[in-house]
């Protein structure tokens, strides 16, 4: 009765979802100048269409007042700002949907696997559950050491540049064209808003604040600093590429010497318990067939 019962909760959210996610994308479908009509990638579409379905749960997300779920999303959003996919705009709210649907997937995963087995669809669901997360940390952390990796090359190529007689914007302009990144699409993006007349030290504010990064805050306020002023840039820019080349030196060296530390936990849950099985195997296997540890 309860596998019945079970069957027919994942059944009708199922379909529910499939429902309601079919008729927003008729609804919008013929409708004029509507944005989500004017792409053409179906997986942009199915990823829009299921933001924006996920909207009609922000309320109810919201009404949660439990202070780690605050604190989950809070640090969503600070992850989730430096991402721009393609034009999509995703809050923690709608990634905390994505998660639910990942875990439902799981679940059906699990019983069309194991059947209805609920040791196994929690453990699944769970694991479908995190997968989002782990992949969004994945791309956090790998956009953020791309930054910091380059930023000593554009802050030295930048000062080069404005030392032999380039002005700031064309030189910006020459690093875009040379060199490619994380860092450089967000130089091209400063540049395309100057082109739409925004002021390009507020356009430098805002990649500050975008990342959580010291050497970058610190790379933009002497780029502010000089504009203000009009004093030269080539000196303060050599010096904080080379602050941040040898930050990224000790961290490498500091990683190096913590490797070993962390080496020992895989050690000893993996390679220890091997070692004592291929040592006294033998033995427990002659106790057992002979009663004598010979």
């Amino acid at each position: 009765m309860m596998y019945l019962f079970l069957t027919f909760i994942f059944l009708f959210i199922s379909f529910y979802l499939l429902y309601s996610t079919t008729r927003l994308f008729l609804s919008g479908f013929y409708a004029k100048q509507n944005f989500y009509s004017s792409i053409n990638n179906k997986s942009k579409i199915f990823i829009m269409y299921l933001i924006k379905y996920s909207n009609i749960f922000i309320p109810i997300f919201k009404n949660i007042k439990l202070k780690p779920f605050i604190e989950y999303t809070n640090k969503l959003d600070d992850m989730l700002k430096i991402f721009d996919f393609d034009n999509i705009k995703i809050n923690s709210y709608n990634f905390i949907f994505i998660q639910i649907i990942a875990l439902i997937i799981g679940c059906f995963i699990s019983v069309i696997v194991f059947g209805f087995d609920i040791f196994f669809m929690v453990c699944i669901g769970l694991l479908f559950l995190i997968l989002p997360y782990l992949k969004l940390c994945e791309q956090y952390n790998k956009r953020i050491n791309n930054i910091i990796k380059q930023l000593p090359d554009v802050a030295n190529l930048l000062a080069i540049m404005i030392y032999s007689g380039i002005d700031f914007n064309s030189a910006i302009n020459r690093i875009i064209f040379i060199l490619e990144g994380d860092l450089i699409a967000e130089l091209k993006n400063i540049i395309d808003k100057v082109s739409l007349g925004i002021d390009i030290k507020i356009a430098f504010k805002e990649l500050a604040e975008k990342y959580n990064i010291v050497g970058l805050r610190t790379f933009v306020k002497a780029i502010t600093i000089s504009l203000n002023t009009g004093t030269g840039l080539t000196e303060g820019l050599n010096k904080i590429a080379q602050q941040i080349t040898n930050d990224n030196v000790q961290i490498a060296e500091k990683k190096a010497h913590e490797a070993p530390v962390k080496m020992l936990i895989p050690m000893t849950i993996l390679i220890i318990p091997t070692i004592f099985i291929l040592l006294f195997a033998p033995f427990v296997i002659s106790f057992f067939k002979s009663g004598s540890l010979l």
